[in-house]
């Protein structure tokens, strides 16, 4: 009996350590799409979704449960959310409404759907970015400033659109964009404008190159074919 005691004692701190064990599941994210879109989980357990874009910034918003969009996440960095409860919880990405992914959370017995909890973004820094630069000159080289027209057009574009003359945001030609301050462009491509779709473009310009990009703006941008 003696025996008997501490081998069961054994055995059932085992069980109650691995009943406790949760995971946690890596969803990719690139091309603008959640890799995998569909994923099932248990109680407790939570999800991290990885930007793995050289340049796009994304968010994980639960609009369906009626909570505001998080904040956006850029490459390299990563967003963590833990689950509760059982149901099923579609998402999207807030910038880009097209990008969708769902979650089911499992346990034995009925399924009560409720709010997940949530996890704050935990930013991961990567020195080897390549947009991210740390000029000290007063310059910038040609090379660096095409690559800053290429991301106008292209990113910004997708939401300005690609001549630049407005779509899902306003235009940034220079007959709306001169409206403004050079002080106050620089400040919104910097940090964004809070509670719309314009984020913070600080990890990808330094203040050099976001004066220079201002600048470009109102002057106006030459549609140049590639």
């Amino acid at each position: 009996m003696k025996v008997i005691l501490p081998l069961l004692f054994f055995i059932m701190m085992n069980i109650a350590t691995t009943t406790l064990a949760k995971t946690t599941h890596d969803i990719d994210i690139k091309k603008f799409k959640f890799s995998p879109a569909k994923i099932t989980i248990d109680v407790g357990d939570t999800i991290r979704w990885t930007n793995k874009e050289k340049r796009q910034y994304h968010s994980v918003w639960f609009e369906q449960l009626g909570e505001p969009e998080p904040q956006y996440f850029f490459p390299n960095e990563f967003y963590e959310r833990s689950f509760d409860k059982a149901g099923d919880f579609p998402y999207r990405c807030g910038p880009h409404p097209k990008m969708t992914g769902i979650v089911h959370v499992q346990q034995a017995g009925k399924k009560q759907p409720s709010v997940p909890k949530t996890k704050s973004v935990i930013k991961v820094e990567d020195s080897s970015t390549a947009i991210t630069t740390n000029k000290t000159s007063s310059e910038i080289s040609q090379k660096r400033r095409e690559e800053i027209l290429y991301l106008l057009k292209h990113d910004c574009g997708s939401c300005h659109g690609m001549t630049l003359k407005g779509g899902l945001g306003p235009s940034l030609t220079p007959d709306s964009i001169n409206k403004m301050s050079t002080e106050q462009i620089v400040a919104t491509i910097t940090y964004g404008r809070p509670g719309t779709p314009m984020p913070p473009w600080k990890p990808f310009f330094n203040e050099k190159e976001t004066l220079w990009l201002a600048q470009q703006l109102q002057k106006g941008i030459e549609d140049k074919k590639e």
